[in-house]
Order: C-alpha cells, then structure tokens, then sequence
C-alpha cells in the first residue's frame, strides 16, 4: 500500500515536470514568432528580447496638494420682497331701485342720441316744469312718449330736466285750464302713522290738483283746526311745537284753490296720524341792559292797551294846617 502511493506521487511530480517544460515552449514559440515579426518590418535594426522584471513595481504614495488660500469677499446684499399690496373688495350698492309714486331728483343733464338732430318742422317748444313727465307733455299734446323722444334726441324717454326746451307737434299751444284736477297721492306723514315725534318739524308732502294754492287743513285732537295757505308747490314743512302741540290723532286735508281762493277739485284726504306729548319749555331768564340815567326806557314788545280813568284832579287853594305848640319844659 505505502509503495502504491509513493508511485502515485511520483507519477504527479513527472506530469507536474511535463506540463512545465510544454508551457515554457509555448512561451518561446511566441516569442520567436514576435522577433520575426519585427526583423520582418525592421530589417535594418538588431532587435533583442527583453523580459519584463518579475518583481512588482512600487506603490506611488500620493502627497498632498497645495490649494490656493480661499478669497473673502462681501456677501451680496439680498433685497427683501416688495410687498404687494392685495386688492380690498369693495361692496357694490345697487341704486337702481324703483318705488311706484316716487321720483328722485332730476338729472343735471339730460342724455341725448349722438349724431341726432331735433325735428325742425316741429315749430313750437315747451319748456319742461317741476314735476312734470314726458308721458304727460305727450298727452297734452296728443302725440305719442316715443316721438317725442325721438323728435328730441333724448336717449331715455324717462329723464328730463326742469327748464329744459323740447320741441313739441302743433300749431297752437294747447289750451290750458288753471287748474288740474289729477288724483291724490300721499307721500308724508304716511296715513294712520303712529310714529311723529313730539317735537320737530313735521313735512307734509303730497301730488295732487296743479292749483295755484293749496289749503292744509288740520284737525287737532281736541277739535280745534291749524289752516295754512300755500302757494306752487303741494309740500310744506310745520313746526309741531308751535303749532301741533297736542298728543293724540290728527286729521288733515288739503283743497286746492284758484287764484279767487275757489276750491275747484275735490279735497284730498281725511288723512291721519298719531303724535307723542311734546316736551314742557323751561322758560329761560332774560338779562336786563343797563341803561343811563339820561336814557329812558324802550319797550322791547308792543304796548298793550292801557285802560285810563279819568280822576278828579285836586283843589289848588291850599288848606290850613292847624299849628300846635309845646309848652317850654
């Protein structure tokens, strides 16, 4: 058995002895086919065979390279954000807003079409007056709201202006009456109110008859009666202290009258409302002015009717004393 393996030991060492000696003619095969490579594309030089060193080459060790010393140099100033201001929503209030009966004010001028010229072959004009419409001129005239405004360049049928011309259709103005008798419409006090105050002004404010005059007329609460006159207007402003003092329900009318003071169309009214007691005046005193002894004294009011009696003015003859005297002491 120990002579089997000392064979198989050296059976490996003689193919291990084998194989070298085949790769070290390998080796020199090569190498003389590259030498014959070169004396081929050299035929003029001696070319030797150099065997590479089979010892490894030494590891470079790197060292450390010098940078340049860094440079400082002022921070840039950064600009802060602008702030931008944010756009406030604002509330819209819507005006247009429209109550049967009532009419704001006037505009101050008027719009017309542009490009538009006013009928040439209308020869009369009307000056337009507090209160009036268009629909009313085109009536009084008996034409029609959109010729008119048509004849006049007016872009809306429903904005004139007092004192302004338009030409209107006709040959002759139309004959006018003095008066109109046109319906009641109440605005202020509202009827029935129950809330005037009780002092203040108090307006009265209506459209009624185009009269000359108007008499208000009101009823106190303990039957008495205020009247006052008015003259081209149909509003008027009372003061409730003076006047309308009681607390408790009023009544009230207007007439209108002609220029003879004639009622011509039925009055307006009844028409009520409630006022609260008015406040108690404290009256407040009154500084007297010094005066001089050569100044005399003027009444500061009308005199009042001075009642004089006549008396029987006194004797002048003297009568006699009667004289008296005392004993001495």
């Amino acid at each position: 058995m120990r002579s089997f393996n000392l064979i198989r030991k050296r059976l490996l060492l003689l193919a291990l002895a084998l194989f070298g000696v085949l790769l070290g003619a390998c080796n020199l095969q090569s190498q003389g086919t590259t030498l014959e490579r070169l004396a081929v594309q050299f035929p003029t030089g001696t070319l030797t065979a150099t065997i590479p060193p089979t010892t490894p080459l030494p590891t470079l060790t790197p060292s450390q390279t010098l940078k340049p010393p860094p440079t400082f140099e002022p921070p840039t100033a950064t600009l802060s954000p602008s702030l931008t201001p944010s756009t406030t929503p604002t509330t819209q209030i819507n005006i247009d807003i429209s109550i049967p009966g009532l009419r704001g004010a006037e505009s101050p001028t008027p719009s017309t079409t542009p490009g538009c010229e006013p009928r040439e072959d209308w020869g009369l004009t009307y000056t337009v007056q507090p209160n009036d419409a268009l629909a009313r001129i085109a009536e009084q005239y008996g034409t029609y709201v959109s010729t008119l405004a048509e004849g006049n360049c007016l872009s809306d049928a429903n904005v004139i202006q007092v004192g302004q011309v338009l030409r209107v259709p006709g040959d002759a103005p139309p004959v006018q009456g003095e008066y109109e008798c046109a319906p009641f419409q109440l605005f202020t006090p509202a009827n029935g109110t129950l809330a005037i105050e009780g002092e203040g002004d108090l307006t009265f404010n209506w459209r009624g008859p185009r009269a000359p005059r108007n008499l208000i007329r009101i009823h106190r609460p303990d039957g008495s009666v205020y009247e006052r006159v008015i003259e081209l207007r149909q509003n008027e402003t009372i003061d409730l202290y003076e006047h309308l003092w009681q607390a408790g329900a009023y009544t009230w009318y207007v007439y209108p009258l002609d220029s003879n003071f004639v009622q011509q169309c039925l009055e307006g009214g009844p028409w009520t409302f409630t006022k609260s007691d008015s406040p108690t005046a404290t009256p407040t005193p009154t500084e007297t002015p010094e005066m001089d002894n050569n100044q005399s004294a003027q009444p500061t009011s009308p005199p009042s009717v001075i009642v004089v009696t006549a008396t029987p003015a006194p004797s002048s003859t003297p009568e006699p004393v009667e004289e008296t005297t005392e004993p001495p002491a």
